[in-house]
């Protein structure tokens, strides 16, 4: 990742300079040179073997190049930017303590105690990041490096863009491009670094920001080395395999990443290793899972989550259960209405019920059956009904996934509920259970509820808003990254389409499995602003693909 972000100013690295030989001409070879790639990795029998010296030159021209004045002479603007995104992160942090909470901020403290058993409800990837803080009992630390992430974020989404090219491992006719000019890289990072609801989620206890974060390291590594050595290509099915265990709808990525490696032709052993890397410690956590519920999955809530899902359009009529599934019939929830709701209602449709107010009623079916509450039981039930009613109702599911893609985009911008992710004067939840006290305890010592303090608080509120990413403007971004890389696809086309292809992904399968849930969109914003600036990248032409000295800084 010493790639990302580095000075592009011509060094004999390139051939461009530094050798010798007149501008527009390769370098004369040199059999003193080393070769770039020293190093070397075999699955059976095991083998990794590197060039320590080449390591060590990379490694002290990696710190050169993030030296304070290295980053203000070749990255002025963006180095402004990010030390500007700090002040919001900082204020945040001092007028909401002890952090922001929801429900699930509570049970991910209470996994993060104990990792085992594994939980039933959400995998164990955040928490076993918060097992690794556990010993400081400090939320603050835990938030802090989430803002740290955050500024990560931007900082390698600006790096990729700005390195362009990526040298031997590139397509031909793509090694020498510049990438996008500072304020483009700038711009395409700026929505992560400053948008309000990104805060808000890195000011919470929440898996969300290390989803992102993991993810974006898998799909940099692939667009700085399109064609990864097998060891690098281990790293990135890895990362792709936590990310799944971080939030359970994150495995669908790893079949955009493995695209991708056909595409650009990685090679049958790169690929094997990726998949491999990606499916042992998977399969690793579901037979762990199974032994201790007796279940092959990684959570007994999957069906659970996507029967709620269905609510929003299943129809028993058309779906005919058999006896045992019929308790689990819209009619038959609690609180369903006795009557149809009224042609043109205004009021039933602002107030349609959410999958999450059937899921979570209090009577709700798999409270008071023969085997109450979460587990492999209810679980399988709920996933039998669900997929009778997607297979019987295909359209209408297709339909309410599009309706939750458009309410994303267009109707999630000014609410103050949680779902929206905004700060608020109140706790997002309003009186603590006995149990959250509990694993608030247990975890930060601590069993206060979300507090403001003022005046940082009344100034977090002044910074939302006008600051944040509106939704239509995430959805130009989108359309106009889909546009873009398809013009462009013999040339960044492809790399765009990795970030967009994970992007969509993040986007979708949420709305698909559970409900439209803006927390769950803002994984998608960082790779869709990717995404746009790969695609606006321009292959090289004549006089720069044969070497023009004009210097990166001079860019800024």
């Amino acid at each position: 990742m010493t790639d990302l972000g580095t000075s592009q100013r011509p060094s004999a690295d390139d051939g461009r300079a530094g050798d010798g030989s007149a501008p527009g001409r390769p370098a004369a070879p040199d059999s003193t040179v080393a070769p770039e790639r020293q190093r070397s990795f075999r699955l059976w029998p095991p083998e990794i073997s590197w060039d320590a010296e080449t390591l060590a030159t990379r490694a002290r021209a990696a710190g050169a190049a993030l030296t304070p004045a290295a980053l203000w002479r070749n990255h002025r603007l963006f180095t402004i930017v990010a030390c500007v995104s700090v002040i919001p992160r900082v204020i945040a942090a001092l007028g909401f303590k002890p952090a922001l909470f929801i429900q699930d901020s509570f049970s991910y403290m209470g996994e993060g105690v104990h990792l085992t058993p594994l939980a039933q409800l959400r995998p164990a990837g955040y928490p076993l990041l918060l097992r690794v803080l556990e010993p400081f009992h400090s939320l603050l630390l835990v938030t802090t490096l989430q803002h740290l992430m955050g500024i990560g974020l931007g900082v390698i989404i600006y790096g990729v863009l700005r390195r362009g090219g990526s040298g031997g491992s590139s397509p031909p006719g793509l090694a020498e491009s510049r990438g996008l000019p500072a304020w483009g890289a700038t711009l395409a990072a700026v929505p992560t670094l400053f948008d309000a609801r990104q805060i808000w989620l890195e000011s919470s206890i929440l898996s969300d920001t290390l989803f992102i974060v993991v993810l974006m390291i898998a799909v940099a590594m692939l667009i700085v080395r399109p064609r990864p050595a097998i060891w690098q290509a281990v790293i990135i099915g890895l990362l792709v395999s936590w990310a799944s265990i971080i939030r359970g709808n994150g495995a669908p990525v790893i079949v955009v990443i493995l695209a991708f490696l056909l595409i650009m032709r990685a090679g049958w052993k790169v690929i094997t290793a990726c998949l491999a890397a990606f499916a042992v410690p998977l399969v690793g956590y579901v037979l762990v899972f199974s032994a201790e519920y007796g279940q092959l999955n990684i959570t007994n809530s999957t069906g659970l989550f996507l029967w709620a899902r269905t609510m929003s359009f299943a129809n028993c009529a058309v779906i005919k259960p058999p006896a045992n599934l019929v308790p689990l019939c819209r009619e038959n929830q609690p609180g369903h209405p006795t009557s149809p709701a009224p042609a043109w209602s205004i009021d039933a449709l602002l107030n349609e019920r959410t999958p999450a107010g059937y899921l979570w009623a209090p009577g709700a079916w798999y409270r008071h059956d023969a085997h109450p509450g979460i587990n492999a039981y209810n679980n399988k039930l709920a996933m039998q009904f669900a997929e009778r009613a997607i297979l019987a109702q295909p359209v209408d599911f297709i339909k309410t996934v599009g309706d939750g893609v458009f309410l994303t985009f267009f109707a999630t911008d000014r609410p103050t509920d949680y779902l929206s992710d905004h700060f608020t004067v109140a706790p997002h939840v309003t009186t603590l259970a006995p149990y959250m006290q509990h694993d608030e305890e247990r975890y930060a010592h601590g069993d206060s509820n979300t507090h403001v303090v003022q005046p940082w608080a009344y100034f977090m509120f002044l910074y939302q808003l006008p600051v944040w990413f509106p939704g239509w403007v995430f959805f130009l971004v989108t359309m106009a990254g889909l546009v873009l890389l398809i013009w462009r696809w013999r040339g960044w086309g492809k790399f765009a389409g990795l970030a967009w292809g994970v992007g969509v992904v993040n986007l979708v399968v949420p709305i698909a499995a559970s409900e439209v849930d803006y927390r769950y969109a803002l994984s998608a914003v960082p790779f869709a602003c990717l995404a746009l600036g790969l695609a606006c990248i321009r292959k090289p032409g004549a006089g720069r693909a044969a070497g023009d000295p004009t210097p990166a800084g001079a860019a800024d």
